[in-house]
């Protein structure tokens, strides 16, 4: 079983959002990641109101291709630019 290292971890805040689609509103919470000198260099999208047709993992993807582009990397990649 692997241990999470509290010393890698980087400073969060989490916020929940209501999104305004068509006649109905989705909730979600999204958490921004900092550096030590406060850069922000992450994304997690972490819940999410509705399940199904693929929003967990469009979520995830783009969570992941926003903070690599954040971060200086290629999107789709993660190679250096």
């Amino acid at each position: 079983m692997s241990k999470l290292n509290p010393h890698r971890r980087l400073m969060s805040e989490t916020f929940d959002l209501s999104l305004q689609i068509g006649d109905g509103a989705h909730s979600c919470a999204v958490s921004l990641c900092y550096s030590p000198s406060g850069r922000l260099t992450e994304i997690a999208f972490v819940s999410r109101g509705k399940i199904g047709q693929g929003l967990d993992d469009m979520l995830r993807e783009l969570g992941i291709q926003l903070s690599r582009a954040i971060q200086g990397r290629d999107p789709m990649t993660g190679e250096e630019l």
